[in-house]
């Protein structure tokens, strides 16, 4: 099976143009399955390619919100967007792998990689009340 390589510019939201912020997007990006390469060219957008028949765009974005990190919502983003997801789709029509294993390998990792405890950010005072 041939791969199609695509390679889309994602814009991130105002909140995330910490370097810090961009920088930990790009390397959860890194850490997925079908995607081949990670640019951050700006505080602001990553250049991601990736095999369409191994991962889409769709789920690349959806990986970025589970983990908080928002990509930018203006219309034209919007519009650009709509078209590469019915693209990619259609092009996945063709027999695509399953991207559900992709998926799942990716939120494994990256659950395996963050540290885990109480997240809560209250004071002690304030938790015993709920």
């Amino acid at each position: 099976m041939a791969e199609k390589l695509r390679r889309r510019t994602i814009r991130l939201r105002r909140a995330d143009k910490a370097p810090r912020r961009v920088e930990a997007a790009a390397q959860l990006l890194r850490d997925i399955r079908g995607v081949t390469e990670v640019c951050i060219v700006r505080t602001d957008r990553i250049v991601v390619q990736y095999n369409v028949r191994q991962i889409t765009l769709q789920i690349i974005e959806a990986l970025l919100a589970e983990f908080d990190h928002k990509v930018d919502t203006s219309l034209l983003c919007r519009a650009i967007r709509a078209l590469c997801y019915y693209v990619e789709e259609i092009e996945c029509t063709d027999g695509c792998q399953d991207q559900a294993a992709n998926t799942r390998d990716a939120f494994i990792a990256r659950y395996l990689t963050r540290p885990h405890g109480c997240r809560d950010p209250r004071p002690e005072y304030q938790k015993r009340y709920l």
